[in-house]
């Protein structure tokens, strides 16, 4: 990837987190959504990446924990910077910059958005959290607008600080 403008990088940062937040009302899924944006607009990672993200929604398997926005901004980090063979040794640089920079951005997230987990997040936007295993409550989510919400607040928004990440930081290995 060559260099480009602050302009150029604040629009693309604007377009990942459109296509995050178009993706997550399509596949349904928030980690799906900001990886595939990230993943079309970045050049990063493949179909595989994206179908290990499936169960990665609602806080992990819908159980409410780490949000799956944000652990879509940390694959595509990974992907962008991270190790490539598993036998690579544990501080070679790719590997302790996927940390650093998923570091920065779970920090950042929190900062911004008022948490990291699925469960804080739907606090925020709904004033309480839901079980999504439990029928009435996942109706009452829908019932509420609480997908919409989270696709207007935080999904195209953690595309967006993941993408800041990954440009400001050189060009991804693709």
């Amino acid at each position: 990837m060559t260099e480009i403008t602050d302009s150029a990088r604040q629009q693309l940062m604007k377009k990942a987190g459109e296509a995050a937040a178009l993706f997550h009302g399509t596949y349904d899924g928030c980690c799906q959504g900001v990886l595939k944006a990230l993943q079309d607009h970045l050049s990063l990672g493949n179909g595989g990446s994206f179908r290990a993200a499936s169960a990665l929604v609602g806080g992990i398997a819908g159980m409410g924990e780490t949000c799956g926005s944000l652990v879509g901004g940390i694959m595509a980090i990974g992907l962008a910077f991270g190790r490539d063979k598993p036998e690579s040794s544990t501080d070679s640089p790719g590997y302790m910059r996927a940390i650093m920079l998923s570091g920065e951005l779970c920090q950042r997230f929190r900062d911004e958005l008022g948490g990291t987990s699925c469960r804080e997040l739907q606090k925020s936007l709904c004033g309480r959290s839901f079980d999504f295993w439990d029928p009435q409550h996942l109706a009452e989510w829908r019932r509420i607008g609480g997908n919409e919400k989270c696709r207007d607040r935080i999904v195209g928004r953690a595309a967006e600080l993941a993408a800041e990440i990954i440009l400001a930081n050189s060009a991804p290995n693709g």
